[in-house]
């Protein structure tokens, strides 16, 4: 494995887990504020819980069955966002329910990875292309399941110029300056020097990241 295909795989990973998320935040702060005409994160989140529920749950009290095959949420990124309450729900009194929760006082989208903003985004923020997102998740995941953590030239010239489009269109209708920054940032780690240290912490993160899903996976009774 050479020393440049290393590299490169560094610094997509660097790109997707790290400056992806970053931008898919403010566009879920931005929208929340400005489109949505939320007070906070916690109200946007409180008035779309039973949509994010039935991305978490099958059913709840109110008999509607979730569409999807399979839960689309993990329950550590639900509990990431709400927290039990003490609601006597008694249509939901035998099944798990939105009722029996609240959104976690004080939230920020920092909680928040590359995976559960996309989520939200495709769930509850009708307007935002779900093309942009689609791309950030499929190489996201592409990084995770990768054979070998390196990458040849001309696919990591592909995953660059795929990100940045993306991110370039969603962020030129929020803020010139979050527009000019996330380009910044990208450029910067176009010809980033990694050394081998920082690799191996990249690489390691990558495979707990795949442990996770996987443990997730199983305890959601999908495997």
């Amino acid at each position: 494995m050479s020393r440049d295909d290393e590299a490169r795989y560094g610094r997509v990973c660097l790109l997707v887990l790290n400056v992806c998320p970053f931008t898919l935040r403010q566009v879920i702060d931005d929208y929340s504020l400005r489109h949505a005409g939320s007070l906070s994160l916690c109200d946007f989140l409180e008035k779309n819980k039973h949509s994010l529920f039935h991305l978490y749950a099958k059913k709840c009290c109110c008999k509607h069955l979730q569409q999807n095959r399979s839960p689309l949420m993990y329950k550590s990124q639900w509990d990431s966002l709400f927290m039990q309450n003490t609601s006597s729900c008694q249509k939901g009194k035998n099944i798990d329910c939105p009722c029996k929760y609240d959104c976690k006082s004080g939230i920020t989208t920092n909680v928040m990875d590359v995976t559960l903003c996309c989520l939200v985004i495709n769930n509850i923020c009708p307007g935002v292309d779900v093309n942009h997102i689609k791309t950030i998740r499929e190489i996201r995941n592409n990084l995770i399941h990768a054979e070998s953590a390196r990458l040849d030239l001309l696919t990591f010239n592909g995953y660059m110029n795929r990100v940045k489009t993306t991110i370039c269109q969603l962020t030129k209708n929020m803020s010139t300056t979050l527009h000019t920054d996330t380009v910044k940032k990208i450029a910067e780690l176009e010809n980033r020097l990694m050394d081998p240290v920082e690799l191996r912490e990249l690489r390691n993160l990558i495979i707990d990241q795949k442990r996770f899903t996987e443990l997730e996976v199983v305890r959601m009774g999908l495997l």
